[in-house]
């Protein structure tokens, strides 16, 4: 099976309030996805264990020994990687232990080749979203929920395997949601004392965080966004500069073009000859 071929049919979605576990370990009978929500326990498997921490996404195949240690809280999806067992809806307890599990009553275990072992994905806030709607079907399931939680799933997975095999390390949360607020205010002007207000940190820290992480301070990956949508602007569209350099925040016309030839080594004109798109009218 590949990754583009699974239709996943999910079986129960609950938040757990307080997961309590211990030893020994047991086994789940279909695929699960585990979402730490709140508090610090440990995940105990057969050869290893994990510490949690808020944020962190599991992904189980059936037959995985595991059981928890401490106080957890957690959204836990059950599900299928396909619709053969959708007949099937009642969630089967995991075994208590190893010697009770019956290997028989394991409802698929065929996953794609990404999904053979156990991922661990930290700092998985983004999806956090998406598995909150798959509770809210399951609580409060209309016509349009099968297939609305079969996608759900499909693409919280694909996050998970795009996640695991990302040799390149992720910018920390803080970041990645200063990069988006910079994307959605680029037609503003920006401060790093705007950023700070935002966020509710001082724009020394965030600054020095930001910088660690995408090589970049504040101002330059703002001016850097500006530069981007203004070169695409001049490329798609016929506006005037001036109205150009409204689009991005600039109130001067002359700073914006100061600007724009210190970054890309033309003036907005230049860039337009030269880049802009068969049919496009020239200003």
């Amino acid at each position: 099976m590949e990754l583009c071929d699974i239709n996943p049919f999910m079986r129960a979605a609950e938040l757990q309030p307080f997961v309590t576990s211990s030893a020994p370990l047991g086994c789940a009978y279909d695929f699960r996805i585990f979402y730490i929500l709140d508090r610090k326990a440990t995940l105990v498997l057969k050869d290893r264990s994990i510490a949690l921490e808020p944020g962190m996404l599991i992904y189980f195949r059936p037959a995985t020994p595991y059981y928890f240690e401490g106080k957890v809280k957690i959204i836990v999806l059950n599900f299928d990687m396909t619709r053969n067992k959708a007949h099937e809806k009642e969630v089967r307890s995991p075994s208590r232990d190893l010697a009770s599990f019956d290997e028989k009553a394991v409802l698929e275990n065929d996953p794609p080749d990404e999904l053979k072992d156990l991922i661990v994905i930290p700092q998985a806030f983004e999806m956090e979203s998406k598995l909150y709607e798959c509770v809210q079907h399951r609580l409060c399931p209309d016509r349009f929920s099968d297939a609305a939680t079969s996608a759900l799933i499909k693409e919280i997975l694909c996050y998970i395997v795009q996640r695991a095999s990302d040799k390149q390390e992720r910018p920390p949360a803080i970041v990645q949601q200063i990069l988006l607020f910079i994307q959605k205010n680029s037609d503003r002007p920006i401060s790093n004392a705007m950023i700070s207000a935002e966020f509710g940190y001082h724009s020394f820290y965030l600054n020095r965080v930001f910088k660690k992480s995408t090589g970049m301070t504040l101002h330059q990956a703002v001016l850097a966004e500006k530069m981007h949508v203004a070169g695409q602007l001049l490329q798609e569209t016929a506006l005037p500069v001036d109205v150009v350099a409204a689009e991005v925040g600039f109130t001067d016309r002359s700073q914006f073009c100061t600007a724009f030839k210190k970054h890309t080594g033309f003036t907005p004109t230049e860039y337009r000859q030269k880049n802009a798109h068969p049919g496009t009218k020239r200003k």
